[in-house]
């Protein structure tokens, strides 16, 4: 295999986060050389021009390009010995891979991320101050009994930790909760909530075997065992379900919206800053109803309530950006910077804060949950958005 064929096979192996470590270094120092540059930015534009992202895109390379010069020029200072230097060339040619794959909502920001733990981009610029970082959200969750009492579920031991009623209610080894009820019907309802906090997450399977999961700020009452002619919960937030197969109809409830179903799998955007709930279906059928407008979601489609106005039905909803969250990432679809933040706020348990004129740009792109902020925002960077953090908050500059 020649030079050239083996850096392309290399670099296809290496966006898809095949490379060994061997790979990856060979491959690097191929970059390297300046002779290689111009294979570097042809592999980058074919893989653009082979995706979804329509247009002429060598301009996007060039833009990614001249933005990582002048950070490492910022970054830079008389003096540097040979080996930094070269040092910096590396970290600039994986950027620049990483960066414009971003541009294609290509899951290998995750594998950029994970990289980034260990060696940052570059060093923080005079517009990006860093007082603290924050770490990812994790399995954290509140357990409100029916008598009004707590349990913090992060610290519980595994195994049985109550009783509600004839209802065991045990967290399990893997960090979730699990409600198991006799088959006979109980003589009175108890109701528990779950409740996540900001950079909290947690699963929950109900008395009849639902499957619960529960974004961060968000929070689901349900009964112990379930009784009667339906099965009825409510919740906040944001939570996906898979609802066991049963005759009796499952109710979701948030204020006057209610979604019924027999059996399917489907999530509940419904947080209140956000300026809509949504409802997505992933399989089977959902009824929505509001009021008196109701409508009959098929998977694929997603629902849009806003009070005072009718449903709204979008049938070209990406599932795997709405279900981001439940596997792991941020997956950004288009989405401008106030949205982003949001997220980020919710997953970082942190405020955020706007000074000057924010840029009015979209996002496109696949990021781990599963690392600090300031990888996050060094990303988020590349687009000329800057981030301070100080103490409790981030603040987005121009």
């Amino acid at each position: 295999m020649s030079s050239q064929a083996k850096l392309e096979t290399l670099f296809i192996r290496f966006l898809n986060n095949e490379c060994s470590g061997e790979e990856v270094e060979w491959l690097m120092q191929a970059f390297d050389a300046g002779e290689n540059e111009d294979l570097l930015r042809s592999l980058v534009l074919h893989q653009l021009e082979s995706s979804s992202v329509p247009g002429d895109n060598s301009a996007a390379v060039d833009q990614v390009y001249a933005r990582l010069s002048e950070h490492i020029r910022e970054s830079a200072s008389p003096g540097r010995t040979g080996g930094t230097i070269r040092m910096y060339r590396l970290l600039k040619n994986l950027a620049v891979a990483a960066s414009i794959l971003a541009l294609l909502g290509a899951g290998y920001w995750m594998f950029y991320a994970r990289r980034l733990e260990k060696k940052p981009l570059v060093p923080d610029s005079e517009k990006t101050i860093a007082v603290k970082d924050f770490a990812p959200g994790g399995d954290k969750a509140v357990l409100t009994l029916a008598n009004g009492s707590s349990i913090l579920l992060d610290s519980a031991h595994n195994g049985t930790l109550t009783r509600q009623g004839d209802t065991r209610v045990l967290k399990l080894a893997n960090g979730q909760l699990a409600y198991r009820a006799p088959t006979a019907e109980q003589s009175a309802t108890l109701y528990n909530t779950v409740a996540t906090p900001k950079g909290g997450q947690y699963q929950v399977t109900l008395s009849d075997g639902t499957r619960v999961w529960l974004n961060a700020a968000s929070s689901l009452r349900f009964p112990t065992a379930f009784a009667g002619a339906e099965r009825k919960v409510e919740v906040t937030g944001e939570v996906y379900f898979e609802v066991a197969h049963n005759t009796m109809p499952f109710i979701v409830k948030k204020g006057d919206m209610e979604v019924r179903v027999l059996g399917t799998h489907f999530n509940i955007n419904a947080y209140e800053d956000e300026t809509d709930m949504k409802v997505t279906l992933l399989e089977g059928k959902v009824n929505i109803t509001q009021r008196k407008d109701q409508q009959l979601l098929s998977p694929g489609q997603q629902a849009r309530i806003k009070t005072g106005e009718a449903i709204a039905v979008n049938s070209t909803v990406n599932l795997e950006t709405v279900m981001a969250w439940k596997n792991g990432l941020f997956d950004f679809n288009s989405a401008d910077i106030k949205t982003i933040m949001r997220q980020i706020s919710r997953w970082y348990n942190i405020e955020v804060a706007y000074e000057g004129n924010i840029p009015d740009r979209q996002f496109s792109g696949k990021i781990s949950r599963n690392t600090n902020a300031s990888n996050v925002l060094k990303i988020l960077e590349l687009s000329n958005i800057h981030f301070k953090m100080e103490h409790e908050r981030i603040v987005v500059m121009p």
